[in-house]
């Protein structure tokens, strides 16, 4: 269970317990039965999970509001009803703080592949680093998963080439970068009147393989829109440009004119943006002032301005402004 969805069910065990506890002139309790004995069970499995989930992080906290908690069973008064009460406003607004961190700390895990005890190494390490040592760090724990899953399975990590939408989310990688090696076809075929057949209508029309300093391998990335594919083909299917290719840089970026929750795009255009650019602009791009567009994207830099309707084609920008 996460620490928020934690929180949220201590607060509702809170609510419980006020209505099962209303009493009478004399003194009685006025609530069924049932619901004290749910009211009850309730508050001690969250008293359980809260200490549980506390107990590495909060010690201290985790031991008072369990002793509170116990303390409430023999003997209640007034002086230990506003103790308790404190303890366990402070106890669910750690839970929640605490549900705060849990979402980033998991797309970590996702993204470069950490466990829970090499995150926490890593959040110690951090404090005073720049963004270049953070992700030499990330790198370090990289490559030591990939030495030893070299050595259990035989397989070296590097040729394994994950897809973006399935290992990688599209969230991921929105406004960055990339740069194309290899196109795909994927069986998919074009006509002399630009007419695309594809192989099969549960699969893309294509995939450009590419590689960007945003990630440690090489990706495999969908083409799902028949525009794209026919922006791909008219580089690969042109000696010159194709030559470019291998000589220079063609860079592709993936940004949807309107983006829905998870990267997926919410429009029928377009999605991916190419441009043809001088050897090295990549590294550049992703190198100048400190990385920072490692977190803050400005592909205009590289594809100008992004067209969605009319005339659009791959952009030659032998000289981009950096």
């Amino acid at each position: 269970m996460k620490s928020k969805t934690l929180a949220i069910l201590g607060i509702g065990t809170w609510i419980l317990s006020v209505a099962s506890s209303a009493e009478d002139l004399g003194g009685n309790y006025t609530a069924p039965v049932a619901l004290i004995v749910v009211s009850a069970i309730a508050m001690l499995a969250f008293t359980i999970l809260a200490v549980v989930r506390l107990w590495k992080t909060q010690k201290v906290t985790a031991i008072l509001f369990l002793a509170s908690s116990l303390i409430t069973l023999v003997y209640i008064s007034t002086p230990v009803k506003i103790i308790n009460f404190v303890l366990f406003i402070w106890v669910v607004s750690l839970l929640w703080a605490m549900g705060k961190f849990e979402e980033p700390i998991e797309k970590l895990k996702k993204k470069f592949g950490l466990n829970s005890e090499e995150i926490t190494l890593i959040q110690k390490d951090w404090q005073g680093l720049s963004s270049k040592e953070k992700l030499q760090e990330i790198s370090d724990f990289q490559e030591k998963h990939k030495k030893d899953f070299k050595e259990i399975a035989g397989i070296d990590a590097k040729d394994i080439i994950p897809e973006i939408g399935k290992e990688i989310s599209w969230a991921d990688i929105v406004n960055h970068a990339f740069r194309v090696f290899e196109f795909d076809r994927n069986g998919t075929t074009v006509n002399e009147n630009n007419q695309i057949k594809a192989k099969s209508s549960f699969q893309p029309y294509g995939y450009l393989l590419a590689e960007s300093p945003i990630l440690n391998n090489r990706v495999r990335l969908p083409i799902i829109h028949r525009d794209d594919f026919l922006l791909a083909a008219s580089v690969f299917d042109d000696p010159k440009l194709a030559a470019m290719v291998v000589d220079e840089e063609l860079l592709v970026t993936y940004a949807p004119k309107h983006l829905l929750p998870k990267g997926l795009s919410g429009s029928p255009h377009h999605v991916l943006h190419y441009a043809i650019t001088q050897h090295g602009t990549l590294d550049s791009y992703y190198s100048m002032n400190n990385d920072m567009h490692m977190a803050k994207p400005e592909p205009e830099k590289l594809f100008g301005q992004f067209v969605y309707e009319g005339e659009i084609k791959v952009q030659l920008n032998s000289e981009p402004k950096l």
